[in-house]
C-alpha cells in the first residue's frame, strides 16, 4: 500500500461567515492524476487552492482541520509559504505568462529559489522544463521573444514549464484547459499523463470526459461536501452514490 503524499483531515473552509467546504477528509496518492469534479460553485477550486495555501491571499478566508504533505502540517505557524508553493506548484485556468521573454518566464522561479549555480546551469534547467512541458521544439529558436506572443495552448504549456522548473513534488491544475481549443487540450492532457510519471497531479475540471480520460482517482464535490472519492473507472461505470450517478448522467450540474 502506497502512503499518501497529501492527507487532508476534517478540512472546513470559510469565506467570512459562509462555509465553502464541509469537513472533508481525503488522502491523495503520489504520482497519479486525481481529478476533482462537480458543478460550478461546489468548492472544488477552493479545496484545491487550500493545498498550497493560495486561499491565504483571500481576505476573510480561513481553514480549520489539517492538511499534511509528506506528514508535515502545511498550516503550522512555522511553515513558510514561498518554498511550500514551489513544492506544490499551480497552473491556473487562464494562461498567465509573465510579460517577459520565454526564457525569463521559465528561469524566474529557479532564480528566486537559488536552484542554479551558474548561467549554464540555469540554461539547462530552462531547457529541461521546456522539454518537460512539450514546448522546447516549438520555441528553442526564439527564447528571447515575449511569452505573451505565444498561442493560448503554448502559453499554458509555458506556465507548466514555469511550474516544473522549480522541481515541485505536486502540481495543482485549476481547469487548465477551459480556455483552450480541442487540439491544445489534447496536447495538455497527453502532457499531464507524461508528467504523472514524475509528479503528483491534482486537477479541477468541469469536463467529466477529461476526468475519465486522464485521471486514476476522482473526487466528486457537491455544495461543499465530498460526496464520493475512488477509482475513476469505478466511479464513472458504477458510482456508489446516487448523487454521483445523477451528476455523471447529466441530471444536474
Amino acid at each position: 500500500m502506497t502512503d499518501p503524499v497529501v492527507r487532508c483531515e476534517n478540512v472546513n473552509i470559510y469565506y467570512g461567515e459562509k462555509q465553502a467546504i464541509n469537513d472533508i477528509s481525503i488522502d491523495i496518492l503520489p504520482k497519479q492524476i486525481t481529478a476533482f469534479i462537480g458543478p460550478s460553485g461546489c468548492g472544488k477550486s477552493t479545496f484545491l487552492r487550500s493545498l498550497n495555501r493560495m486561499n491565504d491571499t483571500i481576505d476573510g478566508c480561513r481553514m480549520e482541520g489539517r492538511i499534511l504533505i509528506d506528514d508535515e502540517d502545511i498550516y503550522a505557524p512555522e511553515v513558510d509559504v514561498v518554498p511550500l508553493r514551489a513544492r506544490v506548484g499551480m497552473v491556473f485556468q487562464k494562461p498567465n505568462p509573465f510579460p517577459k521573454s520565454i526564457f525569463d518566464n521559465v528561469a524566474y522561479g529557479p532564480k528566486i529559489h537559488g536552484l542554479a549555480k551558474s548561467s549554464s546551469e540555469l540554461q539547462t534547467i530552462v531547457e529541461q522544463a521546456l522539454k518537460g512541458s512539450g514546448l522546447w521544439e516549438e520555441v528553442k529558436d526564439r527564447l528571447d521573444q515575449p511569452g505573451t506572443g505565444l498561442s493560448g495552448g503554448q502559453q499554458q504549456r509555458l506556465c507548466i514549464a514555469r511550474t516544473i522548473a522549480v522541481q515541485p513534488e505536486i502540481i495543482l491544475m485549476d481547469e487548465p484547459c477551459s480556455a483552450l481549443d480541442p487540439i491544445a487540450t489534447a496536447k495538455i492532457e497527453a502532457l499531464m499523463t507524461d508528467l504523472a510519471k514524475d509528479y503528483t497531479i491534482i486537477i479541477v475540471t468541469h469536463s467529466m470526459q477529461q476526468a475519465a480520460r486522464v485521471s486514476q482517482k476522482t473526487a466528486f464535490f457537491h455544495l461543499g461536501d465530498l460526496i464520493e472519492y475512488g477509482d475513476t473507472t469505478q466511479m464513472f461505470t458504477n458510482p456508489r452514490e446516487s448523487r454521483t450517478q445523477d451528476y455523471i448522467t447529466g441530471r444536474f450540474g
